[in-house]
């Protein structure tokens, strides 16, 4: 059965992992460890909310992550407190896809978007996971998929 939580800071060594295997199936090739950088920026950015991730697990098993994090821009007429969020650290383990989890997971993400009061919810999407996010009311708008909340 699986359950759905908030990532806690203890569970930083698990989303280093599943980072860097998302970014090698998007295509990345290290040619450095980042592994310590990733951590840093976990427990930092859990820490300092900035970042929020989500995880599925199966038992004891975490089988998908994802994360948003909250920035401001300057703001403009459809988004006149400039709030931005942009989902990032969508990964489910192999075995475990096609079975509902990461839309699970990005509907938490967009959830705790709305609950803040982000109006602009953006991110980069793989070739694989476009229909996901065409399928949570994201549009392709020049190299970024936007929702509007």
């Amino acid at each position: 059965m699986i359950e759905y939580r908030k990532a806690a800071i203890n569970d930083a060594q698990c989303l280093v992992q599943y980072r860097k295997q998302q970014l090698i199936d998007e295509g990345e090739v290290f040619d450095k460890d980042i592994d310590n950088e990733l951590f840093d920026y976990f427990v930092s950015s859990i820490s300092d909310s900035s970042l929020s991730s989500w995880l599925a697990t199966d038992g004891q098993k975490i089988v998908a992550t994802s994360g948003i994090c909250f920035y401001r821009l300057p703001p403009t007429s459809y988004n006149p407190s400039g709030k931005n969020a942009y989902i990032t650290n969508m990964y489910t383990l192999p075995e475990y896809r096609r079975q509902g989890i990461g839309s699970q997971l990005l509907q938490l993400v967009i959830s705790e978007a709305r609950l803040l009061n982000y109006k602009v919810i953006r991110l980069h999407a793989s070739d694989e996971g476009k229909s996901i996010y065409s399928k949570a009311g994201f549009k392709d708008t020049g190299g970024y998929m936007t929702l509007r909340v």
